[in-house]
C-alpha cells in the first residue's frame, strides 16, 4: 500500500514539475528573445523598428528558436478546459509561421545581417517541414488515440474551437500552395495577430474560471489572481489593437512599432509568471475548483466531430445561465 502511494506521488511530482517548467519556460523564452535584441543593440547604431526586424540581424537565431520553443510548449501544454487546449494549439502552430516567415525586409540592418536576408527559399523549405511535421504528428496520434481506444469527446466549444483552428490551418495552406506571393508577404503579420487574439481569449478564460476558485492551502488567493489576469486581458487587447493601428496608419514614430510589440510580448510573458507562481503545486487549474463546477467543466459531448453539434448546443440552454459556459468550456 506504501509503495503504491509512493509511486503515486512520484507520478503527480512529475506532473507537477512538468507543468511548472511549460509554464515558466514562456516567461524564459521571451528572456531569451530579449537578451538576444539588447545583444544585438549593443553591437549596432540604431534599434531596428520591429521586433519582427531581428530576424534579419544577428539575433536572427535567437529570434527563430524563441518562437519554436515558445510554440512546442504551447502545443504541448494542457489547458485546463478542451477550448483553452485548442486554441493554445492554435498559438503554437502560429508561432512556427511568425518564425519562419518573416515580414519585409527593414528599411535598414543598424547591424550586421547574414545569409538569411535572402528568405524567401527558407520559407518554402521551413513551411513544408512545419506542414510535414503537423502531418505526421497528427496520423501518430490519430493512430495511438484509436489503437489504445483512448479518444476523447471534446466539449461543445473545445470542438468549435478544433475545427477553427483547423480551418485557419486550411486558409494558410491554401494561400502558401497557390498564392505564395500573397503568403510570403501577410502571414507574418496575420499569424502574429491571429496568435496573440488566441491568446487573450485564453487569459479571459482563465479569469472566468479563476473566478469561481475557492481558497485552497495550494492556492489561497484567487480573487487577486482573477482580477491579475482581468487586467492582463484587458492590456493585452488594448495593445493588440494599438499594433494593428500603428501598422495601418504608418505612424511617424520609426520605433512605435518596436515599443508596442514589446509590451505585448512582456504582458504575454507576465501572463505566464502569473500562473506559474499561483499553480506552483498543482498541474490543472480545475482542481482548484469546487466538486461541482469541476464536474460542469469536465462535460463532455457524447459524440464526436461537428455532428450533434447544434443539438449539443440546445442542451446546454436547459441547464441554468450559470453553468452554460462552464459546461460549454
Amino acid at each position: 500500500m506504501s509503495e503504491a502511494r509512493d509511486a503515486e506521488e512520484q507520478a503527480r511530482d512529475i506532473t507537477l514539475d512538468t507543468y511548472r517548467y511549460l509554464r515558466a519556460g514562456m516567461a524564459i523564452m521571451v528572456g531569451l528573445l530579449a537578451a538576444g535584441v539588447v545583444g544585438e543593440r549593443l553591437h549596432a547604431t540604431c534599434w531596428q523598428e520591429s521586433i519582427s526586424a531581428y530576424y534579419y540581424t544577428t539575433a536572427h537565431s535567437v529570434f527563430v528558436a524563441a518562437l519554436c520553443a515558445i510554440g512546442v510548449q504551447l502545443i504541448v501544454y494542457r489547458g485546463s478546459s478542451d477550448t483553452e487546449d485548442a486554441l493554445l494549439d492554435l498559438a503554437g502552430v502560429l508561432a512556427f509561421i511568425v518564425a519562419f516567415v518573416p515580414t519585409g525586409s527593414p528599411g535598414q540592418v543598424c547591424g550586421a545581417a547574414g545569409p538569411w536576408a535572402k528568405w524567401e527559399p527558407a520559407i518554402t523549405n521551413n513551411v513544408w517541414a512545419l506542414i510535414i511535421a503537423l502531418l505526421l504528428a497528427y496520423i501518430a496520434s490519430r493512430w495511438m488515440y484509436r489503437r489504445t481506444h483512448t479518444d476523447q469527446h471534446r466539449s461543445v466549444l473545445g470542438e468549435i474551437a478544433v475545427w477553427l483552428l483547423r480551418v485557419v490551418l486550411a486558409l494558410g495552406l491554401i494561400a502558401f500552395v497557390f498564392r505564395r506571393d500573397l503568403f510570403n508577404a501577410r502571414a507574418h503579420g496575420v499569424a502574429a495577430g491571429t496568435l496573440f487574439a488566441a491568446i487573450i481569449v485564453t487569459v479571459c478564460l482563465t479569469a472566468f474560471v479563476a473566478r469561481r476558485q475557492s481558497p485552497t492551502p495550494e492556492a489561497p488567493h484567487p480573487r487577486i489572481y482573477y482580477r491579475l489576469y482581468q487586467v492582463i486581458a484587458v492590456l493585452m487587447l488594448a495593445t493588440l489593437l494599438i499594433v494593428i493601428g500603428v501598422h495601418l496608419l504608418l505612424t511617424p514614430w520609426s520605433h512605435a512599432i518596436l515599443v508596442v510589440e514589446s509590451l505585448l510580448i512582456l504582458e504575454f510573458a507576465a501572463y505566464w509568471v502569473a500562473q506559474t507562481i499561483e499553480l506552483w503545486k498543482t498541474p490543472n487549474r480545475a482542481a482548484l475548483l469546487p466538486g461541482n463546477l469541476r464536474t460542469q467543466l469536465a462535460h463532455k459531448r457524447e459524440e464526436r466531430g461537428p455532428t450533434g453539434l447544434a443539438k449539443d448546443m440546445q442542451e446546454l440552454k436547459r441547464h441554468p445561465a450559470g453553468e452554460r459556459l462552464m459546461r460549454a468550456l
